[in-house]
């Protein structure tokens, strides 16, 4: 009998002790299981928020633009006057812009001068890289142009760290945020205003590049719901252009542009 009770006693010890177990392993599983749960939820919730930051980042941009910007008066140079810069658009407009920001006595010939230079054709039959320098003869042609880098490191000979290249910015940001800072923008667009279909590829020293002769440089002095106004250094200032079809002709040629903080 006594045996029988010990064995009776001991089969219970162990039942409590295998029950026990399980209950135990259970409420371990449920914790953890209520963890996963809430470092998802948790999850959730950041990304949730990170998502409500980054929309109201977007919507701030969008909500900082007014919609227009009164054309401001920046003096027109005109490339055509003595001495005579037929393709001398570029240096021409940042004579434009530097003498808004205070640099009054730097001429677009001076500026002709100093920027740096390549060939229009190479002896090996290359084509000069208007990221290297202006391409050809500025004066009387034949030329191509040069885009936004000479150009920016010749700003910055004159206004230092307050020259700001946005190039391949969206056109919010490049112009109509500077527009509305007070800030005239040079680009690149093309002589109509509008996308072209003269388009060539060019082997250079540099690779292929797409160029087209129909490109021009301008400052952006103001804008509004349909129109950008521009001085263009064919002579015309404050020119009123159609915005959509500049916009297309600007991202065609590379969504060059660059102010001057001053």
């Amino acid at each position: 009998m006594k045996f029988i009770q010990t064995l009776t006693l001991t089969l219970l010890c162990a039942c409590l002790v295998y029950f026990g177990f399980i209950y135990i392993s259970q409420i371990d599983q449920v914790k953890k299981t209520a963890s996963l749960h809430e470092a998802a939820k948790e999850n959730e919730t950041a990304l949730a928020a990170e998502e409500t930051r980054s929309t109201k980042k977007t919507d701030a941009t969008h909500q900082s633009l007014k919609g227009s910007k009164k054309a401001m008066d920046v003096i027109l140079y005109n490339q055509m006057d003595a001495p005579k810069l037929y393709n001398g658009c570029e240096v021409t407009s940042l004579a434009m812009l530097l003498h808004y920001s205070g640099y009054e006595r730097v001429t677009k010939n001076t500026l002709a001068n100093e920027i740096k230079r390549v060939p229009l054709n190479y002896e090996n039959g290359l084509k000069g890289d208007p990221n290297d320098g202006f391409v050809g003869d500025m004066e009387n042609g034949p030329g191509l142009g040069v885009y936004h880098e000479p150009i920016y490191q010749l700003a910055k000979k004159y206004a230092g760290d307050q020259v700001v290249d946005l190039t391949g910015k969206p056109v919010k940001k490049a112009i109509y945020q500077s527009l509305e800072k007070g800030y005239p923008v040079w680009v690149i667009t093309t002589s109509t205003f509008d996308k072209t279909d003269n388009i060539e590829t060019w082997n250079t020293p540099n690779g292929k590049i797409d160029v087209s002769f129909n490109v021009h440089s301008v400052v952006i002095t103001g804008y509004d719901e349909e129109y950008v106004y521009l001085n263009n250094p064919y002579g015309e200032k404050n020119q009123r252009v159609d915005r959509d079809q500049f916009e297309d002709s600007w991202k065609q040629m590379g969504s060059q542009a660059m102010i001057i903080k001053a």
